[in-house]
């Protein structure tokens, strides 16, 4: 039921950040991904986090950026200032 495309990513991205946690953290939380056609990707975005994160809220968006080029899904968000954000977004009537 859910378009290859989400699957894929969701699943890349998932895989890369647990292989992330556990190395932190000592626990190894990708052996349920053993099997999957999602570890080959998601090792190579776990390398290039690694590789390439900085650790401050520029940081944070631009890897959120470099996740999106490497997944393909880049055009499926746009940045926003914060003063671009309509009055009233996010109150629930």
């Amino acid at each position: 039921m859910t378009p290859n495309t989400i699957l894929f990513a969701s699943n890349v991205m998932n895989y890369a950040f647990f292989r992330i946690i556990g190395f932190h953290i000592g626990y190894n939380f990708i052996k349920q991904y053993s099997s999957t056609p999602y570890i080959n990707r998601g090792k190579q975005l776990s390398s290039l986090t690694e590789k390439e994160y900085v650790d401050s809220h520029q940081g944070d968006n631009m890897m959120i950026d470099k996740w999106a080029d490497f997944l393909n899904i880049s055009n499926w968000f746009k940045w926003r200032g914060f003063e671009e954000v309509p009055p009233g977004y996010g109150n629930i009537e």
